[in-house]
């Protein structure tokens, strides 16, 4: 019972180690720009690192300026970087999401002269970057109208040599297809091999947990290929794989830089599909592991609103598409509470795998929460938003999930193995005693003077002992082309044996006279009962036949023997003994001390 009260805390414990270590990662009082000026003179980029150009930036709405285009960047308002424009406020106004704006920073830098590179995952959802006059790099197409803008979605590295003590950053940016618009992620500036190395560090976690994700999905589905009965390995591999799509279409991106073809909008889409299917597939894998716990509403709910959603994703634009994620959320958030009971359920009931199971369940959660409160903009608040460089967790997350569920298959295995060697072993006893006892009941069978018989309903005979030439003079051949009745002699008697049959379902040591082949009539005990099935279901007779006919000839020549002894000692007429008899008395008499 511990465990299962344990079950919700994990995920609070797992969310505040997560703040707490991460938050202690963090150097405080980080320089930040102030009226759009980040003085990094005293930075030591070697020693210190990289650092987030966060602070104010000079803004300049609904103007796409290049760098000579801007005079006095003091003579325009200062907001706060990063923040989506949704966020803003001029003059009391409330900025749309749609729109485009030209953003201005003055970065002093230590006296010495050494190569730095900036570093961003992309703004919203278009933008231009100069560095001193320069275009460094760029991403999509930037414009007044959504006609004339491009979206696109690339984490990029772009390196600079400084000309002085100071450099001026311009970066126009446009979005007229998603929610949040603006400058909404950070800009990495470093020394140019560290900022390299930090992006090819995010591209190989990136990659390993893709490649992890892929191959474990190969194998459950390979595993579900031997066995099709158990559907459990089939929906977890559809799962993986989800999570590999998913994994590689956010935060670095990495299978869209390898297929250039797929369209901003298709990319975003195929992101949100995962969003939304990944509760299906997640819940039917728990449905094959525990059927009885996991009710078939929960199920009908899940799939109503993950193909409602999906659906909805193939007929709407990509702005109205984006504001999704924050009403799905709540099915997400409805699981999570689900689930929490529904763990404490399998571990009450001491359901194989359940500590497994609740312990990776409790990781994804925490991280899933931490997503949506990172998608939501609410983890800023928590000071963690900079502890997530690799963006959104819950993916990356799922791969401790698939650890902990090999964990728990390789369990299952080793249970089944040892199950399968216990039953290969009993199964081979049993075999050895059936065999035992198959060659003494053939013998038996073999060996008796008695008939063994096998018949049908209908009396036919099916198997007779080879007793049978010698007692009624057919061979087993000829008796198994013949019924029962076939053999008995007198109609009371066939009528005797099948009434006792029918009514009692057995007939003991009932005296019939059979026939022989060569007609000779012989008398005989017979004994049956009837045959039933797996089912129990009435599918014949068996029984045994004695023959008796020396036995009553016997005891005739017996009750013969006795009669004339009667005969010779009395007379027949007054049944007074003869005289022989009254000697043979007397003479005993005086014979006697």
């Amino acid at each position: 019972m511990k465990i299962v009260k344990g079950v919700p805390f994990i995920i609070i414990l797992c969310l505040f180690l997560t703040t707490c270590s991460l938050s202690e990662s963090i150097p405080q009082q980080l320089p930040e720009a102030v009226e759009g000026v980040l003085d990094l003179r005293d930075w030591d980029f070697k020693k210190d690192g990289s650092i987030n150009l966060e602070g104010e930036w000079a803004f300049f709405w609904d103007e796409l300026l290049q760098p000579d285009q801007i005079s006095d960047p003091n003579q325009a308002p200062y907001v706060s970087i990063p923040e989506v424009w949704s966020k803003h406020d001029i003059e009391g106004v409330t900025l749309s999401p749609e729109g485009y704006a030209t953003y201005h920073l003055t970065v002093f830098l230590p006296a010495t002269f050494q190569d730095y590179g900036l570093y961003t995952k992309g703004q919203g959802s278009a933008y231009t970057l100069w560095v001193d006059g320069r275009q460094i790099t760029q991403n999509g197409q930037v414009g007044t109208d959504q006609q004339a803008m491009t979206p696109d979605k690339e984490p990029l590295t772009a390196f600079f040599r400084p000309d002085g003590e100071s450099v001026e950053m311009v970066i126009q940016i446009s979005n007229f297809n998603h929610r949040k618009g603006g400058f909404r992620n950070n800009l990495l500036l470093g020394l140019a091999e560290s900022v390299h190395y930090y992006q090819m560090q995010n591209w190989f976690v990136e990659a390993f947990a893709v490649g992890t994700l892929f191959i474990m999905g190969i194998y459950h589905l390979f595993i579900y290929s031997f066995r099709p009965v158990n559907k459990a390995p089939l929906y977890f591999g559809l799962l993986s794989w989800l999570m590999t799509v998913r994994v590689g279409v956010t935060n670095q991106s990495t299978l869209l830089a390898h297929m250039p073809s797929i369209s901003w909008s298709l990319g975003i889409r195929i992101e949100y599909l995962t969003f939304f299917l990944a509760p299906i597939f997640f819940t039917l894998f728990m449905q094959c592991l525990y059927p009885k716990e996991v009710h078939r509403w929960f199920i009908r709910s899940v799939f109503a609103f993950g193909i409602g959603f999906s659906l909805f994703l193939v007929f709407t634009d990509t702005m109205s598409l984006s504001y999704t994620p924050t009403y799905y959320q709540m099915v997400y958030l409805f699981g999570i509470i689900y689930y929490l009971f529904f763990l404490r359920q399998i571990i009450v009931n001491k359901r194989e795998g359940a500590v497994y199971i609740g312990i990776a369940s409790s990781i994804l959660f925490a991280a899933v929460i931490i997503d949506a409160l990172y998608l939501q903009d609410i983890i800023e608040s928590l000071s963690i938003k900079n502890l997530l460089p690799f963006g959104q967790i819950a993916p990356f997350s799922f791969l401790a999930y698939i650890f902990v569920q090999a964990v728990l298959l390789s369990s299952r295995f080793s249970r089944s193995f040892n199950r399968v060697e216990t039953l290969s072993t009993e199964l081979e006893e049993v075999n050895v005693s059936l065999q035992q006892s198959e060659k003494k009941y053939r013998n038996i069978f073999v060996d008796s003077k008695d008939i063994i018989f096998i018949a049908r309903l209908d009396t036919r005979i099916e198997d007779v002992s080879p007793s049978c030439e010698y007692v009624l003079g057919y061979t087993k051949e000829k008796l198994k082309q013949m019924k029962v009745i076939d053999v008995i002699v007198d109609p009371e008697d066939i009528s005797r044996f099948q009434k006792a049959i029918s009514d009692q379902g057995t007939v003991r040591n009932i005296e019939i006279e059979l026939q022989r082949k060569d007609g000779r009539k012989i008398d005989a005990l017979v004994s049956a009962t009837l045959r039933h099935d797996e089912n129990n279901k009435v599918i014949g007779i068996q029984g045994s036949v004695r023959d008796i006919t020396e036995r009553k000839q016997v005891q005739a020549e017996r009750l013969r023997a006795m009669k004339l002894e009667q005969i010779a000692i009395k007379n027949s007429l007054t049944k007074i003994y003869n005289r022989s008899c009254f000697f043979e008395a007397a003479g005993t008499e005086i014979n006697r001390p």
